[in-house]
C-alpha cells in the first residue's frame, strides 16, 4: 500500500509501482481527491486507510504519506506487514512546518496544490501536521522497517535518523544524491530500495 505526500495525488507512485511487477501495488489517498480535506484529521485519515486494508499489507509511504503509515502501524500494528518511509516526521520543528506554510502561502496555487484543493485546505493540514508527536509509539513499532531519505533532503534528514534509532531493528537508509520527491526523480532507485526492504 502506498501513501503519497503532501500536494501530491495517487499518481505520484504510479512509476514506482510500475517498475515491481512482482508485488500487488495499491495507493491510499492522504489528502484531496478521497479525502474530506476542509476538515482533515491524522486520525480520521489512519482509520480510513486502516479499515480499508483486509489483510496486513507492506505499507510505503513518503512526507505526508509516511506520517500516516507510522500513525497507522503505531495505531494498528495487526494490519501492517513491514514499513518503508521516506522522509517521515514523528514530531516536526516548529521552525520548518513555519518555513513550509510561508512557502505554501507565497506559492502560486498551481504550483503546490493539486487539482480540487486550495491553497487554505493545504494550510490547514499543514496546521494539524504541525502539532504532531508520534515519538511516544515509535518504540512498539515491531515490524521490519526501512527509515530512508534522500541525502539531500536537509528538512528530514534528522528526523529521519531519530525516527530509525527509535524503532527497534529499523534500517536506515540515506540515498545519496536524492531530494525530498526522489520516487518521482528517480523511480528505479525507489523500486531497488523498495526490492531490498522486501527482499525481493
Amino acid at each position: 500500500m502506498f501513501l503519497p505526500g503532501l500536494g501530491e495525488t495517487e499518481a505520484a507512485w504510479r512509476p514506482v509501482i510500475e517498475l515491481l511487477p512482482e508485488i500487488e501495488g495499491r495507493t491510499a489517498a492522504v489528502f484531496g481527491v478521497g479525502t474530506e480535506t476542509a476538515d482533515w484529521s491524522l486520525e480520521a485519515v489512519t482509520q480510513r486507510v486502516a479499515a480499508s486494508l483486509e489483510r496486513p499489507v507492506h505499507l510505503v509511504g513518503l512526507s505526508l504519506g509516511a506520517i500516516v503509515a507510522l500513525n497507522l502501524t503505531c495505531q494498528y500494528p495487526d494490519k501492517v506487514a513491514s514499513l518503508f518511509v521516506s522522509a517521515p516526521q514523528a514530531k516536526p520543528p516548529q521552525v520548518l512546518m513555519r518555513v513550509q506554510s510561508a512557502l505554501m502561502r507565497v506559492l502560486p496555487a498551481k504550483t503546490v496544490c493539486p487539482p480540487g484543493v486550495s491553497k487554505a485546505e493545504l494550510l490547514a493540514v499543514l496546521r494539524t501536521v504541525a502539532n504532531l508527536d508520534l515519538t511516544a509509539g515509535l518504540g512498539n513499532i515491531a515490524v521490519p522497517t526501512t527509515v530512508a531519505c534522500g541525502a539531500k533532503d536537509w528538512a528530514n534528514l534528522a528526523a529521519a535518523r531519530d525516527i530509525a534509532a527509535a524503532i527497534p531493528g529499523a534500517r536506515l537508509v540515506i540515498v545519496p544524491g536524492a531530494r525530498h520527491q526522489w520516487h518521482q526523480d528517480n523511480p528505479g532507485c525507489f523500486a531497488a530500495g523498495l526490492k531490498r526492504h522486501l527482499a525481493l
